[in-house]
């Protein structure tokens, strides 16, 4: 098992609080399941050979067997853990009177903060980390997998496939994003089928001994799904800590009340509102009677310690995903019940630092929601950071670096982040750290006060303009002590909270000369970073990275007919073929290759499996992060794969080959009209010109930096010789010099 996986042992609830307290991320555990692991294009295959509705044509098994494996292979998806296994139990409890079905179905928790559930028509359930964190008890949980079995049942997969002729396919772009909007797809039915899976699924969660006003809350949930896990009341006090005190006038008076009502205008929805479903559920009811009246069946303690695992997760999605105060407002919630979480104190840190990152990069509302756009409790969190300036946030986010540090000397992540948050601080901030206050404000104020009742400011300034000191330094003397006067007879505003933010530093650690003497040191660093442009220059001269390895991760093949239609079964198998292309051994290249490959997995790789959720998830990131440089947020956790490999270089590559005819252009024209070239022009209209594209970027896990890119695009067709031509090109640049060059 490798280093970087954290397993997950439910031995006692102390076992769990220690787990929380070091959580990093949920994997999936054991071996693989066969779902992961059969080729999409036998399973496609296997489909087509089986289907007796002639409604369901080729495009039906392709757009859903594919798709459905690509979710699979994301590495997103979890087996054999926690989660997983107390799903399956519930199910199993669900089916108890109908075993055969339940040995039909699979059941698989997918990592993500929406909150949706959906089937397949080959049986697979999911239930996403969104929903599991958003759950009030476990007999909601079993009326809406009753729900989504019903789903399978009646094959109302199929039938919206049949209605809307096909399912839409991704485009052509290579990106790991998405999967949100595209799982909607797969959920979609027409309000009769709707209703028809409540009813399906009451009659199968009634044979349960669950209580039957559970189905009714759980509409609630589903309701309410698109608000944070809970609705508490925010504290404004929150972020203040024993030196840091933000004034209460930063916070408004009132929320944004929540609007959204059981009755909505569902005119524009696949599905019909709740209000309506509720009715219909109670109609349909009636004098129907429950075996029991439980919220609990399997255990209540599983399914608040899943709860838990699952709201743990959504701290570290939001961040990754760059939804710092989404995240602050689930830490905070999280907080009331683990009050001294290391994991959760760490992810504060995070998102304060991606905050003042992104602020002094003038892409704040990149990363922050509009407070109009905000309804419920959460809205003062949201109210607050964006009234926060640039020279506040930036004290804020190193304060809590610092306690972090000061309570976890030892940990290696705080201290990157607390370097780096003083770098940030003195170089762009904009703000003059020597403005900070070596007291607290009352302390402050009160010694300024005395000292100016001893001290006549007025006759000190006289004394200034009758000395013989220069013109520039009478004036910086005046300033100083008009300051103070000016300070002693007003009020200090409270838009000045952060100069006292840090006084305990200040006084005891001289912080303002540290800072000073940082600043010095960036501003003699000499600038070595070579632009985009000038890499291209010299990689044209031959140029060369010069690293000893890499790892290939999962490369992309996409192959399309015309009209934009991507060829799935040629895609997979092409795919297939570049773990050859990138594990050939090629003259004068002296670098290690090691390819980690979705489409390679056995049952054993779980390890592999995980990681490849890891990198897919630290370079959506990173790519999101663009040309700000800061940490990512799973850098700790790269930096166990960096050990497990032997590298931190990663390379990411998508290949994409396509056909089109080219547009009409002015040199058309002129062939037309000189009419002995007409015919020449007239070919290249017609004709299909056979294109590919490859992409690839290289990033350093050790510095979360972009150290190649290159995309090109190519009239050739993309046989395998004219591939390998152009991965040799990528990897020659990113190797160093080969030592046997001379003799070949």
């Amino acid at each position: 098992m490798k280093q970087f996986v954290f397993l997950l042992l439910f031995i006692s609830a102390g076992a769990f609080a220690q787990d929380l307290n070091d959580f990093r991320s949920l994997q999936a555990e054991g071996s693989i399941p066969e779902d992961f692991l059969t080729l999409s294009v036998d399973k496609y295959k296997e489909e087509i050979s089986k289907n007796d509705n002639k409604e369901l044509d080729k495009e039906f098994f392709l757009s859903t067997r594919f798709f459905i494996d690509e979710l699979l292979l994301s590495g997103r998806v979890l087996f054999n853990d926690p989660c997983t296994d107390y799903v399956n139990k519930v199910a199993r409890n669900v089916l108890r009177r109908d075993k055969k079905l339940f040995k039909e179905l699979r059941f698989y928790v997918l990592k993500t903060t929406t909150a949706n559930a959906f089937s397949t028509d080959q049986g697979i359930i999911f239930i996403t980390t969104g929903l599991l964190a958003t759950l009030e008890n476990e007999a909601q949980l079993a009326y809406i997998l009753a729900h989504e079995i019903s789903h399978y049942t009646e094959e109302h997969v199929r039938e919206g496939y049949i209605e809307e002729q096909k399912m839409e396919q991704g485009k052509g772009e290579y990106k790991r994003t998405g999967y949100d909007e595209r799982i909607s797809k797969l959920s979609v039915y027409d309000k009769e089928n709707e209703l028809e899976a409540d009813k399906k699924g009451i009659d199968i969660y009634l044979q349960s001994e669950y209580a039957v006003d559970e189905i009714f809350s759980a509409f609630e949930v589903l309701l309410y799904s698109y608000l944070p896990f809970d609705d508490i009341q925010f504290d404004s006090t929150y972020l203040n800590t024993e030196a840091l005190i933000i004034p209460g006038s930063f916070y408004p008076d009132t929320i944004k009340q929540i609007t959204l009502e059981k009755d909505y205008n569902d005119e524009g929805s696949t599905h019909p509102n709740i209000e309506k479903r509720m009715d219909a559920a109670f109609d349909y009811i009636g004098e129907k009677k429950s075996r029991g009246d439980l919220k609990f069946k399997i255990s209540e303690e599983d399914f608040y310690h899943v709860r838990n695992l699952c709201r743990f997760e959504h701290v570290n999605m939001h961040i990754s995903q760059r939804s710092y105060g989404r995240a602050i407002y689930s830490i905070y919630l999280l907080q009331r019940e683990f009050k001294d979480n290391k994991f959760l104190e760490l992810s504060l840190v995070k998102s304060l630092y991606g905050l003042a990152k992104y602020k002094n990069a003038n892409r704040y509302y990149d990363v922050t929601l509009k407070p109009k756009r905000v309804e419920g409790e959460s809205y003062k969190l949201h109210f607050l950071l964006k009234g926060l300036k640039r020279s506040q946030l930036n004290v804020i986010a190193l304060r809590y670096a610092i306690d972090f540090n000061k309570k976890y000397p030892n940990d290696k992540m705080g201290k990157l982040y607390l370097e780096d948050m003083k770098r940030e601080l003195v170089s762009n901030s904009r703000f003059d750290f020597k403005e900070l206050k070596s007291k607290p404000f009352t302390t402050y104020m009160e010694d300024l006060n005395a000292d100016l009742k001893t001290f006549d400011v007025q006759d000190s300034i006289d004394k200034v303009d009758a000395s013989d000191l220069s013109k520039y330094e009478k004036i910086r003397l005046k300033k100083e002590l008009r300051k103070m006067l000016e300070e002693s007879e007003e009020d200090h505003e409270e838009s000045d909270f952060h100069l006292f933010a840090l006084y305990d530093v200040v006084s005891e650690e001289n912080l303002i000369d540290e800072l000073s003497n940082l600043k010095s040191e960036i501003e003699a660093e000499p600038n070595t970073e070579l632009t985009y442009a000038e890499k291209k220059k010299l990689r044209k001269k031959g140029y060369r990275l010069g690293l000893d390895k890499v790892v290939v991760v999962d490369p992309l093949f996409e192959n399309y007919k015309t009209r934009g239609r991507q060829n799935l079964v040629k895609s997979e198998s092409k795919k297939l073929g570049m773990a050859d292309i990138y594990g050939k051994k090629y003259r004068r290249i002296d670098m290690e290759t090691e390819l980690v490959d979705s489409k390679q997995l056995s049952a054993n790789d779980v390890d592999t499996y995980n990681e490849i959720g890891v990198l897919f998830s630290w370079v959506d990131e990173v790519f999101e992060h663009d040309e700000i440089d800061m940490i990512s947020s799973s850098r700790d956790i790269m930096m166990g794969l960096n050990e497990e490999h032997g590298t931190s270089h990663y390379l990411f590559t998508g290949v994409q080959m396509f056909k089109e005819r080219n547009s009409f252009s002015v040199w058309h024209l002129y062939t037309i009209l000189a009419f002995y070239t007409a015919p020449i022009a007239l070919v290249d209209l017609l004709i299909l010109h056979n294109y590919f594209n490859l992409t690839a970027v290289s990033i350093d896990a050790s510095t979360d930096k972009i150290e190649f890119a290159q995309s090109e695009t190519v009239n050739l067709k993309g046989v395998d010789m004219i591939l390998e031509a152009y991965v040799f090109d990528v990897l020659y640049q990113l190797a160093k010099e080969d030592k046997n060059k001379k003799n070949d």
